[in-house]
């Protein structure tokens, strides 16, 4: 029994004074005996009525709880929800933050992404011709001549095959210049014809073939990057041409391949991230010094908005449009409330004229590119060409839209 009374060797002295005050009778101990015992141990010089009030208001204390433990389970319940509602809190700022450190991420691989093209792009050997002249534009013309173009595609390299295995289509970057360099041939020579001074020049994007999908990658020459770069290069020496014969206003709209869609990310993830800014960019810059030229890139929606000989002008490449065109005409002049008396768009690759109302219409421009393996899949077919359109102050299209017909081959 002696070693039942002594303090174990792991046993706290708080344990010790319950222990001795519980088993007192067991132990044949009284109040004195355990004072005694606990004044050892602790060097204290307590009386027995110090020890013995403690174990009293410990033993009310644990009775107290006792008699509340049936509200006990309550309390752990209530605990429970208030833990369970704390960490889904936890949860929510853990992965509210998540996705703004993995958006950040993002923001910065396209920003980086962005600087890099343009460093590559405004870094080149590369000097241009830059017309020494200024184009008079103080002569009467009520009239203004519109080039739209459309889909080029850069960097795409393909050859599209018939029944009888005839080159219906063969398309690659020297074959998208070349068009190209046709185009501006029969532009100046209409412009010349007609007496224009003065071209609007619409590029509804799709500047580049990109890579919206894995499947592409056997479709291309080029890389975005230097698809990017080899695009930008041709289009300034090709606008600062046509500035030696036309006061060129070049204006820009974001198309669907431009997107920043780098395989891993979808449709529609980052819609303000999108190559065509960086194109826009390096024409302003490369041709900042020609007076003959001025660069206007897209709004915020990825349309242009202007005046065209007194007329309110929408600009847009077509992949928002759902294939419903009249609908989309209507649902741009109710969501953001303006007047749009012409719409010019692309992405369909085929030309077409739809009137809506009075000096209300959509045009359609056909692609530079042509055919290709998916409108042959979709058993759709056009030639390539772009398209001039001219308008007149007070009268709107005064004649039929010009197609510039292109060599498929």
């Amino acid at each position: 029994m002696i070693n039942e009374i002594n303090r174990k060797q792991d046993e706290t002295i708080k344990s010790y004074k319950i222990r001795l005050f519980k088993n007192k009778d067991l132990y044949d101990l009284n109040s004195q005996s355990i004072a005694d015992l606990i004044n050892k141990e602790t060097g204290d010089t307590f009386n027995e009525s110090t020890y013995r009030k403690w174990y009293r208001s410990y033993s009310e204390g644990l009775e107290d709880g006792i008699k509340e433990s049936l509200d006990s389970d309550s309390l752990i319940k209530q605990y429970d929800i208030k833990k369970q509602e704390f960490e889904k809190e936890k949860i929510k700022v853990q992965t509210e933050k998540l996705n703004l450190n993995q958006m950040l991420r993002e923001q910065a691989r396209m920003e980086l992404f962005e600087e890099k093209i343009t460093h590559a792009i405004l870094h080149r050997d590369k000097n241009i011709d830059i017309p020494k002249h200024k184009i008079n534009l103080d002569y009467n013309n009520d009239s203004e001549m519109i080039l739209s173009i459309a889909d080029p595609h850069y960097g795409a390299d393909f050859i599209i095959r018939g029944m009888l295995d005839e080159i219906m289509n063969e398309y690659n970057p020297e074959i998208f210049e070349s068009r190209m360099w046709d185009v501006l041939d029969k532009t100046i020579s209409y412009a010349e014809k007609n007496g224009f001074k003065k071209i609007n020049v619409l590029d509804l994007d799709d500047s580049i073939e990109g890579i919206l999908h894995i499947g592409q990658l056997a479709l291309l020459r080029y890389g975005v990057v230097d698809s990017l770069i080899g695009y930008a290069d041709f289009m300034e020496t090709w606008i600062n041409e046509l500035s030696k014969y036309l006061y060129v206003e070049f204006s820009r709209v974001k198309g669907n391949h431009n997107d920043l869609r780098l395989l891993t990310s979808k449709k529609g993830d980052f819609p303000h991230e999108n190559t065509s800014r960086i194109i826009t960019h390096f024409l302003e810059k490369g041709l900042k010094d020609n007076q003959n030229v001025s660069i206007k890139g897209h709004n915020s929606v990825g349309c242009i908005y202007k005046k065209i000989a007194d007329f309110d002008v929408l600009v847009s490449h077509g992949q928002d449009e759902k294939g419903n065109l009249e609908q989309s005409f209507k649902d741009y002049i109710l969501s953001y409330k303006v007047n749009v008396d012409y719409l010019f768009t692309g992405h369909l690759h085929s030309t077409n004229i739809k009137e809506i109302g009075i000096n209300k219409e959509i045009i359609q421009t056909p692609s530079i590119m042509g055919i290709n393996d998916f409108s042959m899949g979709l058993k759709k077919t056009a030639n390539a060409g772009a398209k001039i359109t001219v308008l007149t102050k007070g009268r709107g299209r005064t004649d039929e839209p010009k197609k510039i017909m292109i060599k498929s081959q």
